[in-house]
């Protein structure tokens, strides 16, 4: 029997890891970037065709031109997506590329007016925005698929119980649907982000020129409209000399994003552990190791908080390269554009593998429910129901409980014995019920009585 060694997980696994989330955790190792304006050849095509409709329209070219043009830029178009259309690295970049293309196919009487009224600038400008709109529909749309799976998990085990943690330690008793849903409010919040970016940065330049206009008559709300951006430059000096911040805050949205989605990661690896044992992570979101035949590592989980720490560096950069700019075109903004494709590329599929992962998860609600029932987890729950029950203050009721744990040491348990005896030692003169303590023990009724939602 032939054997390879193509991937270093082995036989030890039941299910193959998912080929996504092999992709997504072995980064640029094998697999090289494609070039920047690769991304933005659709959208060069799609600015050059609301160019073309706006030029004809004040009469700067004939019905003829303008068919030819149009008829030139749909057989690219075709062309792209069947793969035959590359760019050439001797030709700069793609809208070189594009008018070169034309050029040969349709000659310079009819191609060398497609630049009429434009420049280089401007196309810049308006490309890598239409770019970033249709990569932010992207991202709320995969962030809504990741919603609905938490959201489903959050209802499944809404009332599966399970430690709640402060500072690493256990603090008091919540659900494993109860944080899953924490992570549900935040990516909302990511979404909210995400489409605030349209309402401030989907701000076309088509019309500025290298920053400073044509003296050309091109309407530039038609032309903007042709290409179907939701707002138009207000100034056109302003759009070129400031062409960073679409991409910058864009990149913090998905820093942020990162961020939260990085907590997440960070949270499943650590219940995943043997000292945990919480949760176990399927075997197409993990990888095996080179040497150690038993080994079963989250490693997409783990490259999702090095790829969001990497988000924070970008961010950085893209800060570096849009301070101070000289008022006006500088050619060093040209890099913002690998920065913002960089992220894009790094963090495309974190959502998809996260939904793969949660999806897939194996949660223990038996070992969860293990931790909630001894120890010093009930602590805050009795000295409310002190509170609640006898009218003791709260800075009373809490010396009452510090009491009973100094009194059981670091491994005991709040019993209902030595809390009366510490109501006792302080001077207090009520005594706890059984009843009532074990109300105020119950795990599942401490947990729906903090939470102030219900999860559905």
């Amino acid at each position: 029997m032939k054997q390879q060694t193509n991937k270093l997980w082995g036989t030890a696994f039941s299910n193959a890891p998912n080929e996504q989330a092999v992709l997504f955790a072995a980064g640029r190792d094998v697999v090289g970037l494609p070039p920047a304006d690769e991304a933005l050849i659709p959208y060069e095509i799609q600015a050059s065709t609301a160019h073309l409709k706006a030029l004809f329209d004040v009469g700067l070219i004939d019905a003829a031109t303008k068919d030819a043009l149009l008829k030139g830029l749909i057989k690219l178009q075709k062309e792209y997506e069947a793969g035959t259309f590359t760019l050439d690295p001797s030709k700069e970049d793609v809208h070189t590329n594009i008018e070169s293309w034309l050029t040969e196919q349709l000659g310079i009487k009819i191609a060398g007016q497609i630049h009429t009224g434009r420049s280089r600038n401007e196309q810049c400008v308006a490309d890598e925005v239409l770019y970033l709109k249709a990569t932010n529909a992207v991202y709320i749309s995969e962030i809504l698929h990741l919603i609905v799976s938490l959201n489903k998990a959050a209802k499944k085990y809404k009332n599966t119980v399970i430690p709640g943690y402060t500072h690493h330690q256990h603090a008091t008793v919540t659900t494993f649907g109860n944080m899953l849903h924490a992570y549900v409010t935040e990516f909302e919040k990511d979404i909210a982000h995400m489409e605030s970016w349209n309402k401030l940065e989907e701000v076309s330049a088509l019309g500025a020129g290298a920053g400073y206009g044509s003296t050309l008559p091109v309407d530039k709300k038609k032309v903007n409209g042709y290409a179907g951006f939701q707002h138009v430059f207000s100034n056109e000096i302003a759009v070129i000399t400031f062409r960073g911040d679409a991409e910058m805050t864009f990149v913090f949205h998905i820093a942020l994003f990162m961020n939260h989605l990085s907590s997440l990661a960070q949270t499943l690896i650590e219940f995943s552990t043997k000292e945990f044992g919480f949760v176990t992570i399927s075997d197409e979101y993990s990888t095996g190791s080179s040497i150690m035949p038993q080994k079963k590592n989250p490693d997409p989980l783990e490259v999702m908080k090095a790829k969001a720490s990497m988000c924070h560096g970008y961010l950085m950069s893209l800060l570096s390269l849009t301070k101070a700019p000289f008022i006006g075109f500088n050619r060093d903004s040209q890099w913002i554009k690998y920065v913002v494709h960089d992220v894009i590329d790094e963090t495309k599929l974190a959502s998809v593998i996260m939904s793969g992962v949660i999806n897939t998860l194996s949660v223990h609600s038996d070992v969860m429910a293990s931790w909630t029932t001894h120890g010093h987890i009930y602590a805050q729950a009795i000295m409310e129901g002190l509170i609640s029950s006898f009218y003791i203050p709260m800075r009373q009721a809490k010396i009452v409980l510090e009491t009973a744990i100094k009194n059981t040491g670091p491994q005991g348990n709040l019993t209902r014995k030595v809390i009366n005896l510490a109501l006792k030692n302080k001077g207090f003169v009520q005594k706890v019920k059984p009843d009532q303590f074990a109300v105020w023990i119950n795990p599942l009724s401490i947990a729906q009585k903090q939470m102030k939602k219900e999860i559905v």
